[in-house]
């Protein structure tokens, strides 16, 4: 097989990719000095998500403190991977309140 029936073949797994799950393309692309970066802070959330024990106990962790959770992307791999943060939700917001955070989510 000719190289360039190799590379149209990688473009069309590639685009195939991107169609399905876009976050993974885009971190497959990272150069590896951001990969790399990427990882360690994949690994840090999941080190704290194991200690609180499950998704239910964590949660739970962050609603009696209100600070608890992971840390937040090295900013440089937040612009790479186009990541937005994440909406923060008050106890004292109203039902609607909610509702439009939601939906501002729901469309971006």
């Amino acid at each position: 097989m000719s190289k360039i029936g190799i590379s149209a073949r990688i473009a069309a797994i590639m685009e195939a990719a991107e169609n399905i799950d876009p976050m993974a393309a885009r971190i497959h692309r990272l150069p590896p000095a951001l990969r790399a970066r990427y990882e360690t802070w994949r690994t840090e959330c999941a080190r704290i998500m194991d200690e609180a024990g499950d998704p239910a106990a964590a949660y739970d962790a962050y609603l009696d403190s209100g600070t608890w959770g992971t840390p937040d992307p090295p900013r440089d791999v937040a612009a790479a991977l186009e990541l937005q943060g994440a909406p923060v939700l008050t106890v004292d917001m109203s039902a609607q309140q909610v509702a439009d955070v939601w939906k501002v989510m729901v469309d971006a």
